[in-house]
């Protein structure tokens, strides 16, 4: 059927293009056409609004760029700062890469040392003799410790290395809180024998 009809459309090509519809045709295809109705006329308004120029939407996108990089950094610091509470990174960044949950009892230790350091320091403002001598101690657990920190990332074992550092660290809290308490002793006595004499 197919092939009939091109054949058909193939032979008589010339007379299609020969005959055109009569003006007549049309004009009665015309009246057959619902009536048009005349296009409304509508006057173009001009929007209140101006579009933006391409440099001031270039400047907007450049206030949204800003602003998100702004809360992303705000945001970066925070999560930072929430993983350095939780896991003591800054005071212990060698531990904290081979083990996090020590990290955290490493960083509170060496805050805990330096408070009672501190402390060690006031106490003994009036006698700096005592001092030197409760530092010498110290002193050596602290090279211990510093020690124990350089081989630790060279170390297979790291655990058993961390386990030592935090050892060293509870020694040394226990050295400071036995000076400490000497040096409490020493004072309550010397006021002790001055309510004495007076």
């Amino acid at each position: 059927m197919k092939d009939k009809l091109q054949r058909f459309v193939r032979d008589n090509r010339e007379a299609f293009d020969v005959y055109e519809p009569s003006d007549d045709l049309w004009n009665r295809l015309n009246q057959q056409l619902p009536a048009e109705e005349a296009p409304k006329v509508v006057p173009e308004v001009t929007p209140a609004v101006s579009t933006p120029s391409p440099f001031k939407q270039a400047w907007r996108n450049l206030n949204w760029r800003i602003a998100a990089s702004i809360a992303l950094v705000i945001g970066l610091g925070w999560v930072g700062y929430r993983v350095n509470q939780n896991y003591g990174i800054t005071e212990a960044p060698e531990v904290a890469l081979s083990n996090p949950t020590f990290a955290k009892q490493v960083s509170q230790y060496t805050q805990l040392i330096d408070t009672k350091r501190d402390e060690l320091r006031q106490m003994t403002e009036s006698n700096p003799n005592l001092y030197k001598e409760f530092a010498v101690e110290l002193d050596q657990l602290e090279r211990s410790y510093q020690n124990l920190k350089s081989d630790l990332p060279k170390n297979p074992n790291q655990e058993v290395v961390i386990q030592a550092m935090i050892q060293n660290l509870q020694w040394q809290i226990d050295l400071l809180n036995q000076q400490l308490d000497i040096i409490q002793r020493i004072k309550n006595k010397n006021n002790h024998a001055n309510d004495k004499i007076m």
